[in-house]
């Protein structure tokens, strides 16, 4: 899945998984208040 992604963008895997982890927590943060 991640490296589909990857391949798409033309980006390493490693900064797919980086930034999709990144993204998850900013979001699991931003969200905290309405769960």
């Amino acid at each position: 899945k991640y490296r589909e992604i990857a391949e798409k963008l033309k980006l390493p895997l490693g900064t797919i998984k980086s930034r999709i982890f990144f993204t998850r927590r900013k979001l699991q943060i931003e969200l905290r208040d309405f769960i």
